[in-house]
């Protein structure tokens, strides 16, 4: 077997990023595009030691789950891979992708997994979306473009190419109002021949356009990510926003470095409104500011929440007169630790980042709570434990860490101060099953709860209650 060589097989498992887990000739082969159970011819692209990597390229015998996915850019925008799939088999197959994680990565055996929570919606469910600006468009067969358009567009990236963008006509990850927001502001760059950042050349002015939304608020927020502040040409945008979008509530342009190929901004400019957009999430109300994370499906969070919150509540008429701490890790702008305090005396919330801490706070206050403290530590290197050693204290932990988990020392920590039970909510199965795996000499796992925050994608949310032995 060779790269390029034509094979036909029958797709096995669903497992990690929506690939399909075959055999041929005794390598294991990953195949993109396809649902298991298919027979599918596909093309080799890639030959590893152990594995290779495949893409299909004609299903010759079809799965009654496949669909016709709805999107005009389906099959090359990386935003929405599995749409071809019926959504409860897709809430099927994440479920066995977690099931498979946990036994593969974590070496846990006989852990039962709850099925998939599926999402009330699943188009036009994101809270917030990032398009990114390129001056390299992704040109389609078939179209033809005029000089100034291959030189423009606002979208989404081509998957593996990092320097080219498809220019977007309609996404069905958020609401009508972010396609023609985007859709306008596309065109008024477009035509007035803005420049667009250059990573190689280190110039242009547009990086990236990220469009938040309130669910269940009417708040809307436009965050504009440029390499500087250009004063004349953001007011003229923000009077066609108030003109053409009255429900936009403020619009802010952050500032972001021309060297960085990220849109992380150090400088912000509100240029109407307050510099936030308001949420409620299970009757406690949020800021949210540009550049700060809140999860981006509020109603499957609401699910989420409901859920750790239940199994506390219930929990408590197990506990004995110590005081109850809950140790709320990643905690962003302390959503989880502001849920759930009721249920407890100290809330204490660390994450890395200073802003998303000073909206901690604030939202705190906002809710009237005042057994709440946030600390800004950069959990690679661990947390301090002194306040949490107290032999009066019953310890929860909640973890929400990003994709890549939870720092080795962090870990150590964690057994240190051997919490009664530690709710570890992910979206990347693989490092949570890692993690567990390095927790699970003190804890055993109770509760495997897989929620679909994100239809269409791979992505799966998912909530494991440990406790310990």
């Amino acid at each position: 077997m060779k790269k390029n060589d034509i094979i036909e097989l029958i797709a096995g498992k669903m497992v990690h990023q929506g690939v399909c887990l075959s055999e041929y000739e005794g390598k294991k082969v990953f195949i993109e595009n396809c649902i298991p159970g298919e027979r599918v011819r596909v093309q080799i692209k890639k030959i590893k030691r152990d594995f290779c990597e495949a893409e299909a390229k004609e299903i010759i015998l079809h799965s009654p789950s496949r669909i016709n996915p709805q999107c005009q850019h389906f099959g090359l925008c990386g935003g929405c891979k599995i749409q071809y799939m019926n959504y409860e088999v897709q809430l099927e197959n994440k479920k066995e992708i977690v099931k498979d994680a946990l036994s593969r990565i974590g070496k846990l055996k006989n852990i039962e997994v709850e099925n998939t929570i599926g999402s009330d919606r699943i188009y036009h469910y994101r809270n917030k979306m990032e398009y990114s600006f390129s001056n390299k468009r992704w040109l389609e067969t078939g179209i033809e473009y005029s000089p100034e358009e291959k030189s423009f567009a606002l979208g989404l990236h081509i998957p593996n190419v990092f320097d080219k963008v498809l220019h977007l006509n309609k996404c069905y990850l958020q609401s009508e109002f972010s396609n023609d927001v985007r859709n306008i502001i596309g065109k008024f760059f477009f035509n007035n021949k803005i420049s667009v950042h250059s990573l190689k050349n280190r110039n242009g002015l547009l990086k990236a356009l990220a469009i938040r939304e309130s669910y269940n608020t009417p708040d809307k927020m436009i965050n504009l990510i440029t390499t500087q502040y250009d004063k004349d040409l953001m007011h003229e945008l923000g009077n066609i926003l108030n003109q053409n979008f009255p429900q936009v509530t403020t619009f802010v342009n952050s500032i972001s470095m021309p060297h960085l190929s990220s849109a992380l901004s150090h400088e912000e400019h509100v240029i109407f409104g307050k510099g936030y957009i308001q949420e409620v999430l299970l009757n406690k109300q949020f800021e949210i500011f540009a550049n700060t994370f809140f999860q981006t499906n509020t109603h499957q969070a609401e699910k989420l929440f409901s859920i750790v919150k239940q199994i506390i509540r219930n929990d408590k008429t197990e506990l004995k007169g110590k005081k109850q701490a809950l140790i709320d890790l990643f905690c962003g702008v302390g959503v989880i630790g502001i849920v759930l305090a009721d249920l407890f005396e100290f809330i204490y919330g660390i994450e890395i980042s200073d802003s998303s801490i000073r909206a901690a706070k604030k939202n705190a206050e906002i809710n009237n709570i005042t057994n709440c403290e946030f600390f800004v530590t950069n959990l690679e290197h661990g947390f301090s434990l002194e306040r949490f050693n107290r032999d009066q204290n019953d310890v929860t932990v909640i973890l929400d860490p990003p994709r890549a988990g939870v720092s080795e020392k962090t870990l150590i920590q964690l057994c240190q101060i051997k919490p009664r039970r530690i709710y570890y909510v992910s979206c990347n199965p693989s490092t949570q099953a890692r993690d567990v795996a390095r927790l699970s000499d003190q804890y055993k796992v109770g509760l495997v709860q897989p929620i679909d925050f994100f239809p269409h994608t791979y992505h799966i949310e998912n909530l494991i209650v440990l406790e310990i032995l």
